[in-house]
């Protein structure tokens, strides 16, 4: 009797285990998301928007690019002047989703180019001073997508940006400046389209 019951509970967590332990079928899906948000800079909340295209199921590459206003600069007060500076990320990711139904969870790792630029505008004079700086990033995090139905979704994002470190003093030409060090969060929600 004991034997008995033994090989029934051998077999019945043998078949619990192969059933855990078996890949959910998943298909290679493409999902475009456009999203907006906030990115978390020196202490302060700026707008963030941008779009990311994703080609994968359990492992997938992403491309994804975001601009974010870091609108005026507090330190210059001068009337009639204008003062607007943006930074704009491009990464390539490597993605791991859980392709598990309708709650789909995901880590992300990559590593683009973070841009710069800012612009002095005068009235009637225009933009007086317009200048750019680049340097390669890296980022890191993670979200979940949600589909409510097959193809529409949402996908909430949580992101860790940081650049090269390059300090102001290094720079030599104003016209294609060397960026300085960013280190910033990005969290976004968005439109997820799966085709």
């Amino acid at each position: 009797m004991d034997h008995r019951r033994n090989l029934i509970r051998t077999t019945a967590l043998a078949a619990a285990l192969a059933a855990l332990l078996t890949p959910a079928p998943a298909s290679a899906d493409l999902r475009a998301t456009g999203f907006v948000g906030t990115s978390r800079i020196n202490d302060t909340n700026k707008g963030t928007f941008g779009a990311a295209i994703t080609l994968g199921s359990l492992i997938g590459v992403e491309f994804d690019a975001s601009r974010i206003s870091l609108g005026g600069l507090d330190n210059i007060e001068i009337p009639g002047i204008d003062v607007e500076a943006n930074i704009t990320t491009y990464m390539g990711n490597l993605v791991v989703r859980a392709p598990t139904g309708r709650l789909q969870p995901y880590g992300s790792a990559g590593v683009g180019v973070a841009r710069a630029t800012g612009s002095v505008r005068v009235p009637f004079l225009g933009n007086v001073i317009s200048a750019s700086a680049a340097d390669a990033a890296w980022n890191v995090g993670g979200g979940l997508y949600l589909f409510p139905s097959e193809n529409l979704g949402i996908r909430a994002d949580v992101r860790h940006f940081q650049t090269g470190d390059v300090t102001w003093e290094e720079i030599a030409d104003i016209g294609d400046l060397p960026l300085p060090k960013f280190d910033f969060w990005r969290a976004t929600v968005g439109l997820t389209f799966k085709f």
